[in-house]
């Protein structure tokens, strides 16, 4: 919810800019015409993640996302590895790789997609509220320069101060430095001056903002298209390649050849017992798969 709420507040403020004839990033375009694809993903969350099912997942021990659920952490992983980019294949080979050191229970696997549209939405909070700042800096910085004369270097360096606290002083000082380039007023020469002091290196500041701008609007459009892609993604066949449990009980002809309805009984009930019994899955189920072949050896013996 605070993710969204923020998510709200800064596509407001990025509409505002876009209305009021201010030049937006491609990130905040991006974030403008695709929002009511976030504001969709509530539903698909609140709907596949009900909290008492969220409280049954194994958790992480670990920093630093001790007491989180595992496949938060699985997630979390992918998403940064990918910059938010959503592939069938790489995740089902991402999972397994994980899977070579610790196995995921089938809930845990199911609980994945919900899982990736939380991480996407939390990613998106955080480039929507770098490009809402971003673009607020720049605001700031044009407002100074339409009033230079109202700030002396001392208010310049106040200004700089709480702006640097945001993370985007460098960017107020290149916007000033934009706006200041060919004007010579006394205030004016006054604040290139202040600009100097302040940003010695201010060219490779130019330099590499524009770099972290193209990052940004990367990152926001691969999260806005993965949020469609997941939706879309084969889910069953996803779980099917990766779950321990059914990879195992697949074995059993018997299993193979049973429907999917039925399955999904089968694969309920061993959730079940992993549950009661303290046992991992792939011990239940080798212990049933053990009965099953026991059973048909006695029936063909008799």
């Amino acid at each position: 919810r605070d993710n969204i709420r923020i998510l709200r507040e800064a596509h407001h403020y990025i509409g505002w800019q876009a209305k009021s004839g201010y030049d937006v990033s491609p990130a905040a375009e991006w974030l403008l015409d695709n929002f009511h694809i976030i504001e969709a993903q509530l539903r698909e969350i609140n709907d596949g993640l009900p909290r008492r099912y969220f409280r049954d997942l194994p958790v992480l021990q670990d920093e630093p996302l001790v007491g989180l659920p595992r496949i938060y952490g699985v997630a979390w992983a992918f998403v940064a590895h990918t910059d938010s980019a959503f592939n069938e294949d790489l995740l089902v080979r991402f999972l397994e790789a994980y899977e070579t050191t610790r196995e995921l229970t089938l809930g845990e696997l199911w609980a994945l997609p919900t899982t990736l549209r939380v991480l996407l939405i939390e990613n998106l909070r955080r480039l929507a509220e770098r490009v809402a700042a971003n673009k607020a800096a720049r605001e700031v910085a044009n407002r100074c320069c339409d009033s230079i004369e109202a700030y002396p270097p001392a208010r310049l360096d106040a200004l700089l101060e709480l702006l640097n606290r945001r993370g985007v002083g460098e960017l107020f000082l290149a916007q000033v430095a934009q706006r200041l380039q060919d004007h010579r007023s006394a205030a004016e020469t006054a604040a290139l001056e202040w600009l100097q002091r302040v940003a010695p290196h201010l060219a490779e500041i130019q330099t590499r903002l524009p770099a972290a701008q193209a990052a940004d609007n990367l990152s926001v459009g691969n999260a806005i298209t993965s949020l469609r892609s997941i939706g879309d993604a084969d889910w069953p066949d996803i779980v099917a390649s990766t779950s321990v449990l059914i990879k195992l009980m697949l074995e059993s002809p018997a299993f193979a050849a049973e429907r999917d309805d039925t399955r999904d009984q089968t694969l309920h009930a061993i959730e079940k017992l992993t549950k009661k019994s303290g046992k991992s899955e792939r011990v239940v189920a080798q212990r049933l798969l053990g009965f099953m072949r026991q059973a048909a050896t006695e029936v063909v013996e008799g």
